[in-house]
């Protein structure tokens, strides 16, 4: 899962794509990096056509699976290490959970309150791969040749690999629900 989310983190932040230049019909090697999601015109490796760039929302899709990356890590390592979270830091989280709550809830609370997030990341990522800023720029031009083509493969990867994961989140979610408490030992009392 860390691998996947940290190759999702790679994609998005490389930005690698084609665009097929207006005048001689080739294509060039783009890359919209996080530097380039804001329009500059004094930035000569953007074609004019990308007037329109604003990726707003990519900064919110980057912080969601930087976030998913690192809180991904640090429970597996919670895992690892044999570490349970401390009634009292379950009871500040959360009243309405038990107060003998487990790693288990946690993991599968975590595993099922990701795949929102990552269907956000799917979304928006299929939507910036098609390069919806040259729609806006040829409209609000009026040119009727709109013959310059652009995609961000890296980005349609991204998008993919988030579904990747929100499948994986799934199915880890529905693991950790129904096999991730068959190891823990309930404390009983007995009346002699």
């Amino acid at each position: 899962m860390e691998i996947l989310l940290l190759l999702i983190n790679i994609l998005i932040f490389s930005g690698f794509g084609k665009y097929q230049v207006q005048k001689d019909g080739r294509y060039q090697d783009l890359m919209l990096t996080a530097d380039k999601w804001t329009y500059d015109s004094s930035n000569d490796e953007l074609p004019e056509t990308f007037v329109y760039l604003r990726l707003s929302g990519q900064y919110l899709s980057a912080c969601i699976t930087v976030f998913l990356l690192f809180s991904t890590i640090f429970l597996q390592l919670l895992h690892l290490c044999g570490i349970s979270i401390s009634r009292i830091t379950v009871r500040l989280l959360a009243n309405w959970l038990a107060v003998h709550m487990h790693n288990v809830v946690l993991n599968m609370c975590y595993s099922f309150g990701a795949v929102p997030f990552t269907l956000f990341v799917f979304g928006l990522e299929m939507h910036y791969s098609t390069c919806p800023w040259l729609d806006e720029y040829f409209i609000s031009y009026s040119m009727s040749d709109m013959s310059s083509q652009c995609a961000i493969n890296g980005w349609a990867l991204a998008g993919i690999f988030s579904l990747l994961s929100c499948g994986l989140f799934v199915s880890e979610g529905i693991i950790t629900a129904f096999f991730g408490n068959s190891h823990a030992t309930e404390n009983k009392e007995t009346i002699v």
